[in-house]
């Protein structure tokens, strides 16, 4: 009889410990890692030059396939374009890298494409590019409107020497851009044409604590001619 306790007394250790030693298994959460979306890099139309292809619609219409390259992490796209010479800004959605649309012949755009995705709220843009949709018949181009390089377009620069050196960039399909007529000074937009250069920089005089806008007329060999943006840049 005292065997027969003594068994039943191991073999209620052996379940209290063995009961109170296990434990449930680990879970293992799995995370799930958020990837943005990536910039795509645009494809066509080519950047500063005139676009010829495309399916005539009219006399004053074309439509023009945009093609950019696929990116990663990206649900969907938004085609955002520019009608430079008419001021008029779209916006296109898009599940592909393709997008066929309608222009205006004739006239120069701006188009840029946006990366979205439903798992992330960030966005990511490309670089912006700039293009003729070619017109009806041969004509010689106005150039596109110039582009701010220094100072940047609403930045804060050091006053050192009492001037600062206006740089920027131009492009013209034609390549027969002849001079650029500048117009500098406080006021918004400013009234003020400084002088005209034909390489694009120009010297101005600034002060202190002053904020300055500027912007450039780029004209070509016919006279054609272009207004840039008004740029914005402050003097510490």
């Amino acid at each position: 009889m005292d065997f027969l306790k003594r068994i039943l007394v191991i073999v209620f250790i052996l379940l209290v410990f063995s009961c109170g030693g296990s434990k449930d298994p680990l879970i293992e959460e799995e995370i799930e890692l958020i990837e943005d979306p990536v910039a795509v890099t645009l494809v066509f139309p080519e950047d500063n030059l005139e676009c010829q292809e495309g399916v005539i619609i009219n006399d004053a219409q074309s439509e023009v396939i945009f093609r950019w390259n696929a990116s990663e992490n990206t649900d969907s796209y938004e085609l955002y374009l520019e009608n430079i010479d008419l001021n008029i800004d779209s916006e296109f959605e898009s599940v592909t890298n393709e997008l066929a649309i309608t222009l205006e012949r004739g006239n120069a755009y701006r188009w840029y494409v946006v990366s979205k995705s439903q798992m992330s709220e960030k966005i990511a843009e490309s670089e912006i590019w700039q293009f003729y949709n070619a017109a009806p018949a041969t004509v010689n181009y106005a150039p596109f409107p110039a582009e701010a390089v220094s100072p940047s377009n609403n930045s804060r620069v050091d006053a050192v020497s009492g001037n600062i050196s206006l740089q920027w960039e131009a492009a013209d399909i034609d390549e027969d851009i002849e001079y650029f007529d500048i117009y500098f000074g406080t006021d918004n937009p400013p009234t003020n044409k400084i002088g005209s250069a034909s390489q694009s920089e120009i010297t101005v005089d600034i002060e202190a604590n002053s904020t300055y806008y500027w912007y450039i007329l780029t004209i070509d060999s016919t006279n054609n001619n272009s207004k840039s943006d008004v740029f914005k840049f402050s003097i510490e």
